[in-house]
């Protein structure tokens, strides 16, 4: 199963105290507040931490985005799982920045059967990769991550190693992990993409998700959406209507090149004959 393992949002117009005692309420027992400098243009962020002292959630509002009224939300971990719908009910015309969606396998070898794929797909699409942690002495778990802008990023990691997990008896358990970081119109999309449809903000996450998650993805860029031209929603047309017409006159003809040809000397026809 995959599910959602972080969301970030901005809204405008809203009272960030209404929405820490949103975040508050749902809390699990044992949690905290503790207020603390922003980021990312914020003056106050107040954190809400776990019964471990990891933190969860947090709102941060202020500083340079104050004029605008903004106010940025985030939550992490498996508390994510029920607060990402309560922050798209509560606010719909919230914009997405960012958005985990992950895959947990908890069985001898997935590590293994894993990695497998994900060095596959690194090297079909010719990625970049990143180690971390001892490979050498993996007692304390390994890191590999795929892709290297900032829109796009897939991690590999052995979840059940990490320090607070030690403990649970579960040293297969391995998280493939997909980060992505929304362009400008594609925040919207994201708002309301579940976290299996988040895997297909790129060719390679599609790929990982067919061989690995066994889905056939549509495609949800995350970067900069394109706005088409006059010319460019004429060819699109052209292509969903008669695609079937043109591949099968290339067939007939041998070739794209020959299709070409051929279509060259309808439009020329036709222009002579106006």
């Amino acid at each position: 199963m995959v599910e959602f393992d972080a969301y970030t949002a901005t809204v405008r117009g809203v009272d960030p105290s209404d929405m820490l005692k949103m975040l508050f309420d749902r809390r699990c027992v044992g949690w905290d507040m503790r207020q603390g400098r922003g980021h990312h243009g914020f003056e106050t962020r107040v954190a809400l931490r776990d019964e471990t002292g990891g933190e969860a959630a947090a709102v941060a509002w202020g500083g340079m985005h104050a004029d605008a009224g903004t106010v940025m939300i985030e939550v992490k971990g498996s508390p994510s799982r029920d607060m990402v719908p309560m922050i798209r009910d509560r606010y719909p015309d919230h914009a997405c920045t960012r958005v985990d969606a992950a895959y947990d396998l908890d069985k001898v070898g997935a590590w293994d059967e894993l990695l497998t794929e994900v060095v596959d797909v690194k090297s079909k699409f010719n990625l970049r990769g990143e180690k971390r942690g001892d490979w050498d002495f993996p007692d304390d778990g390994r890191t590999m991550y795929l892709g290297a802008t900032s829109t796009v990023r897939v991690r590999l990691y052995e979840k059940g190693k990490q320090p607070e997990y030690r403990d649970c008896g579960h040293p297969d358990w391995v998280r493939l992990e997909v980060q992505v970081r929304p362009k400008k119109e594609a925040r919207q999309v994201y708002t309301t993409l579940d976290a299996m449809e988040v895997w297909g903000a790129s060719k390679y996450t599609r790929e990982l998700a067919s061989r690995v998650l066994q889905r056939e993805l549509d495609p949800f860029p995350a970067g900069t959406v394109r706005r088409l031209s006059s010319r460019d929603r004429a060819l699109d047309f052209m292509c969903e209507q008669y695609g079937s017409h043109l591949l099968s006159l290339k067939e007939d003809l041998g070739s794209w090149e020959c299709l070409g040809l051929t279509l060259s000397e309808m439009i020329a026809r036709k222009r002579r004959s106006k």
